[in-house]
């Protein structure tokens, strides 16, 4: 079937309407507008979802879009042939030396990088380099116009909401979140998923547009924003408390009541009234609070911001330095200056200058540390994990003396895997964290699984992550290949991806046979946002035929595998903490417990036993 439409108007308006839809920028009227052209025309269907395909490789040179999206977008098309789907793209992993089983706490070596290795990754980079630049000059050719940052707007054409509520435009497929902040999605697996229309795939695509979760609410009554709440550009009003709000760049921010804040998207936002403080990690490098006639952005920071009710802003730098802009009428910036940490500059649009003040900071929101609640295990839960035979069982608390011990036996013990003279891993009270830093740490075990991807199995495992960045949490591969891109599962926490799926999302990927190329293997999502300082209950299964997730006992999906290649044999060794010791190593923040691994699927309602033995007092907080 011809990509393109054969009819030249519509041509013209896909042409028009995809790079706004990739953009989030679709009007609710461009919507039905696009709705219509693809319902009318098969080639206008095959035609978007190239596009899609082309857009999310660009963003990455690494891979291709993931096959079960583009499976999940051409369900959503009416009467949409089957076939031409592009190759199945699975998220890479580069290369890794496996770990040997020498000591129980191993330093790292550094290796030297491969030259073929690299002047294949320069080529790669050239080749991207070139079609994108091709695809942004016939984009610009095509849409000179430039793209405004898009807020949400209420049916009422007001773009405002109501005391204590969040503007969206996606409210009717917002999915219910349970009081640990992910949703509860029941049996959504393949073969009973209830059919969606194309133009809610649509609406699907905005609800992607997630900015921030909250994290933290300490308000009165019912306000409908709590701990888990995902929030979409739009404004967010306050009539009392605080509210604390992670952003998907990885920017804290807390907001004190009476206040209004307006998101714009997940690296900016707009203090219209009331007083926050925002922490700006590096990763978030850039993030930008704006006030009345003022633009404020991240240099490396925490920094605080106070709008009064006439409209005059003050900004504090409570660490690190910020660049301050005092904006004019038209939006410009009249004059800019350098503000470090323990001063406090204030801005008034009828002076139109940068006053210093004295330094205050205690009418600033505090930034508070995440809850440090610990799992409240019982030896009821203890048992019924021995009960279901794992090959390993790390507890992390031993008999006071051996945090690192397996459970079930003499073999499959931890072995903590450091760099340098980093310290990053830490053990304390019966419970691992996994600290941040630029090298490279991680657990494995001290003898291999043999056979482990020939029958069914089970990862289990309880975490609380310290924030929502690209993270692994545990990932198996081959002993026998020493490039690690050949990991046959990956446990992760997915944030910034090529991939369609919400933000904060947990991911499961099992690629079977482990393959250089990444085109064998499937994805499982978890929908809703996993909720930094919360903890989280996360099973992976592997059963004979098909992979599935479940988290907090609940099952999120169930995929079907291919029927060739099911099985891979040979041994496996697995990663904790990190996926790669250099490169893209995704490292994991935050604490781990109760890590089991299975030689066999646990079902359904063995896992929902396991969840429901630990009281929910730990996930509810």
């Amino acid at each position: 079937m011809n990509p393109r439409p054969s009819d030249k108007d519509d041509l013209e308006i896909l042409n028009v309407l995809l790079p706004r839809l990739v953009d989030g920028q679709l009007s609710d009227s461009e919507n039905a507008q696009l709705a219509s052209v693809l319902q009318r025309s098969e080639e206008a269907q095959a035609h978007y979802l190239r596009y899609l395909q082309l857009n999310t490789e660009l963003k990455d040179a690494w891979g291709a879009v993931d096959e079960d999206a583009i499976d999940q977008l051409s369900d959503r098309l009416p009467q949409m042939k089957s076939g031409g789907s592009p190759k199945a793209g699975v998220d890479p992993v580069v290369s890794a030396e496996s770990p040997c089983a020498e000591s129980r706490i191993r330093r790292l070596m550094p290796r030297p990088s491969s030259a073929e290795a690299g002047w294949q990754l320069v080529l790669a980079c050239m080749l991207l380099l070139i079609v994108g630049l091709s695809i942004g000059l016939w984009r610009a050719s095509r849409n000179p116009l430039a793209h405004p940052t898009r807020v949400a707007e209420q049916p009422s054409g007001e773009d405002t909401v109501s005391s204590n509520a969040l503007s969206t435009n996606t409210p009717s497929i917002d999915t219910p979140t349970t009081n640990d902040g992910l949703a509860q999605s029941g049996d959504a697996s393949e073969d009973n998923a209830p059919a969606s229309s194309y133009t809610r795939g649509i609406v699907e695509q905005e609800a992607f547009l997630a900015a921030a979760v909250v994290v933290r609410s300490e308000q009165q009554g019912d306000t409908g924003v709590s701990v888990g709440h995902r929030l979409s550009p739009g404004i967010l009003r306050l009539a009392d408390g605080t509210v604390q709000l992670e952003f998907m760049s990885g920017a804290v921010v807390a907001l004190e009541g009476p206040a209004e804040l307006k998101i714009l998207s997940k690296d900016a936002a707009t203090l219209v009234s009331g007083a926050a403080t925002a922490y700006v990690p590096p990763r978030a490098h850039g993030f930008m609070i704006n006030a009345p006639n003022a633009a404020i952005v991240d240099l490396g920071t925490e920094f605080g911001v106070r709008v009064s009710p006439s409209g005059v802003s003050e900004i504090e730098v409570l660490s690190g330095e910020v660049e301050l802009s005092l904006l004019g009428d038209d939006g410009n910036t009249l004059s800019s200056q350098r503000v470090v940490e323990a001063n406090r500059v204030r801005v008034d649009h009828r002076s139109e200058e940068l006053q210093t003040v004295e330094s205050i900071g205690t009418d600033l929101p505090i930034i508070s540390a995440y809850d440090d609640t610990l799992l409240s295990l019982s030896d009821q839960y203890a048992q019924a994990i021995r009960t279901a035979e794992p090959i390993l069982y790390w507890r992390f608390q031993g008999d006071g003396d051996d945090p690192l011990r397996n459970e079930m036996g003499n073999r499959f013990n931890a072995e903590v895997v450091i760099a340098g003279e980093s310290e990053d891993i830490r053990f304390e009270n019966g419970i691992v964290r996994f600290e941040r830093g630029d090298d490279s740490r991680y657990l494995t075990s001290t003898d291999v699984l043999e056979g482990f991807n020939e029958k069914p199995y089970t990862i289990e495992f309880w975490m609380k992550p310290d924030d929502l960045q690209h993270s692994t949490c545990i990932g198996t591969y081959p002993v026998s290949r020493v490039d690690s891109r050949t990991f046959v599962n990956v446990v992760e926490i997915v944030t910034d991806t090529f991939m369609i799926h919400e933000p904060g999302a947990v991911r499961l990927l099992h690629r079977t046979p482990p393959h250089i190329e990444y085109e064998h293997g499937k994805n499982v999502f978890s929908p809703g946002i996993c909720v930094p300082g919360q903890w989280h209950h996360v099973v992976a299964v592997r059963s004979i035929d098909s992979i599935e997730l479940f988290i907090n006992g609940q099952r999120q999906r169930r995929v079907v595998l291919p029927p060739k290649n099911l099985n891979s044999p040979g041994d496996f060794q697995f990663r904790v903490g990190e996926l790669l010791e250099a490169g893209d190593s995704r490292r994991f923040l935050g604490a781990m417990d109760e890590l089991a691994i299975y030689g066999h699927a646990l079902s359904e309602s063995e896992i929902r036993e396991h969840y429901e033995l630990i009281t929910s007092d730990t996930t509810a907080e």
